[in-house]
């Protein structure tokens, strides 16, 4: 049985607006029993420390009671005049359903840490010549590839390399010069100023500076026309990664000078379309899938489209079945994953 909250708790309670009650229900009502009211506490305890650890307000906790905040609020207070039993019940099972969860939950492995693959190797490879030369390079390659996790791991262990993350809602010219003054640090109040600004701060960051462009597909040509201009005018590399649509758009078309200076600017382009089996097997054993029927399941997964992201998700998915049958990993449930994540007709 938890103990009811007393002054020594008080000041963690308040600094989340977690304050125990002051009163406790009226024991004199004939619609309550003394267990309704020992049960009442015992609530009140799991729902200061739930609150508290999920940062919730009494609204939130009422709504995701189910429970009006009027009856919510009357309840915790200890003013409640109707059937104790009743809002207890209530409580419990969210209580008893978070907690479940939690349990659920916290039981799933995390994805692998960042594994040097062939492919990775070769991205890093393109990125460190761009970096070394102050060129222009191009990679692009198939989803799931991992050439997000290797330019942040590129980033995090090299000098003097910035990487951003375009989308939709930064593809203009603008939007994508906001982008990177938030990534490289740099203030201007003037807009007009914001692309000089940008190219000084990449000329000044030490000497063979790279700036990675993460899902680069989502620029404009205009914009992808004025990272060239950073890498010819204030001498830094310059790296586009996405998929084949960056360089796809510019190799059908020779209609304008954008085009013939960005394919003559070119350094070098990494390119692949397809996974390495190779690749996907070295994730799989990071994952510590040893039989031979899952790696081979896993590996036709992973070929299916999305690649080492398919398997992850199918993994995670499949550690949750494996733990909520309380039973050991097996193919079984990696299949029953695959099944349940419904993305066959997807990929």
């Amino acid at each position: 049985m938890n103990e009811f909250l007393g002054t020594s708790q008080l000041k963690t309670a308040t600094a989340t607006n977690w304050e125990p009650p002051r009163a406790e229900p009226d024991a004199s009502l004939s619609n309550r029993t003394a267990s309704d009211i020992e049960e009442w506490r015992t609530l009140i305890n799991r729902v200061i420390e739930t609150a508290t650890s999920m940062k919730l307000s009494k609204a939130e906790i009422a709504r995701r009671i189910g429970m009006a905040e009027g009856t919510f609020s009357q309840w915790y207070s200890g003013k409640y005049a109707g059937r104790l039993e009743n809002q207890n019940l209530l409580v419990a099972k969210w209580l008893d359903a978070v907690a479940e969860a939690g349990d659920l939950t916290s039981g799933i492995p995390s994805s692998p840490p960042f594994i040097k693959t062939r492919t990775a190797f070769e991205i890093m490879e393109t990125l460190t010549w761009a970096q070394a030369t102050g060129d222009l390079v191009m990679i692009t390659l198939n989803a799931g590839s991992g050439k997000t996790a290797t330019c942040r791991h590129y980033c995090d262990t090299r000098a003097n390399v910035f990487m951003a993350t375009m989308s939709p809602h930064t593809k203009t010219v603008h939007g994508m010069l906001v982008e990177l003054a938030s990534e490289l640090d740099v203030q201007v109040h003037n807009p007009a100023r914001l692309t000089r600004a940008i190219g000084k701060r990449l000329e000044r960051a030490g000497g063979e500076t790279l700036l990675i462009v993460d899902e680069a597909q989502n620029l404009v040509d205009d914009a992808i026309n004025q990272l060239r201009h950073f890498a010819d005018n204030h001498h830094c590399g310059i790296a586009l990664v996405g998929n084949s649509e960056i360089y796809g758009r510019f190799a059908k078309r020779s209609d304008g000078p954008s085009y013939a200076q960005l394919k003559s600017r070119l350094g070098k382009r990494l390119k692949r379309d397809k996974p390495r089996k190779e690749d996907l097997q070295a994730f799989i054993e990071a994952w510590k899938v040893k039989d031979p029927d899952a790696v081979n399941l896993l590996v036709a997964i992973g070929m299916k489209g999305g690649a080492m992201r398919q398997i992850d998700k199918t993994m995670k998915l499949a550690s949750m079945l494996s733990i909520g049958s309380g039973q050991t990993l097996s193919i079984d449930h990696i299949r029953a994953a695959w099944k349940n994540r419904d993305v066959e007709d997807m990929v």
